[in-house]
């Protein structure tokens, strides 16, 4: 990431920025369904959040803007007010705030509240974002290309497993283009800057386990374009991120050390 100007607060009001696009193009596409999803969300995280911020001084975070679009656009299903709110607690939660919030957090809190609603009520489905979506994602992807704040190394090997492993599968890769669930979970989810391993080979590695891991559960979940695929990849990349980053710190450690004696 670039430094100087650079602080937690920044980088969470460029992603909020780089979001607009894709909260404009869902309330066009599905107008007051999708503004109440992102409405309910948005409340919920933010009601967290002051609580957190009363009780432990943490400080508010833009970041709550993922959340709120992320289950917008990839939890579509028709599910009850109730289950909105625990779903959005149970992630902003366990999966930020008890770690002091965001920038400190190991997963990002939109994967785990999308994959509690996607486990917690399997029954509900959800429609694949469409093509609109994805080309919403292109200005965003480039302005956090540009800050520095995605990884070029992650997306790009994310991009190139994600096609290779579905030749491999036999899956029409002339479709995914189009999937806007997968481009906004590429961005987004596994481009997550905290969830994302630190060092240049881990997010090579991270990237392409996500990329790879979309196309697999995809086919085994209704199509490489169903919104659960594309979360629990990002979820079981972000979790194993530490561990590559510990792989790969430990194996500059040896080469240094047969390097130099």
């Amino acid at each position: 990431m670039i430094h100087g100007v650079w602080s937690r607060d920044t980088v969470g009001w460029v992603i909020a920025a780089a979001l607009l696009p894709t909260l404009a193009v869902l309330l066009l596409q599905e107008g007051l369904d999708a503004a109440l999803r992102v409405g309910v969300a948005l409340a919920v995280v933010a009601a967290w959040q002051l609580v957190f911020h009363v009780a432990a001084g943490m400080p508010m975070s833009p970041t709550a803007l993922v959340s709120a679009v992320a289950v917008g656009v990839l939890a579509s299903g028709d599910l009850a007010l109730w289950q909105w709110i625990l779903a959005v607690s149970f992630g902003t939660v366990l999966g930020e705030l008890v770690f002091g919030g965001w920038g400190r957090n190991f997963v990002s809190g939109a994967v785990v509240m999308l994959a509690f609603v996607f486990i917690s009520f399997p029954d509900v489905g959800h429609a694949p974002a469409g093509p609109a979506l994805a080309l919403a994602c292109l200005p965003a992807a480039a302005m956090l290309l540009a800050t520095g704040i995605l990884s070029w190394r992650l997306l790009t090997s994310a991009v190139t497993a994600l096609c290779a492993t579905a030749l491999l599968l036999g899956i029409d890769v002339a479709a995914l283009p189009s999937l806007g669930g997968v481009a906004f979970g590429l961005v987004f989810l596994l481009g997550d800057p905290v969830a994302a391993p630190s060092t240049p080979a881990g997010r090579i590695l991270c990237g392409a386990l996500g990329g790879a891991l979309t196309a697999i559960l995809g086919q085994s979940l209704g199509g490489i374009g169903a919104p659960q695929a594309i979360v629990f990849a990002a979820l079981l990349a972000s979790v194993f991120a530490p561990l590559i980053d510990h792989a790969v710190i430990a194996h500059w450690a040896w080469r240094r050390r047969a390097r130099h004696g």
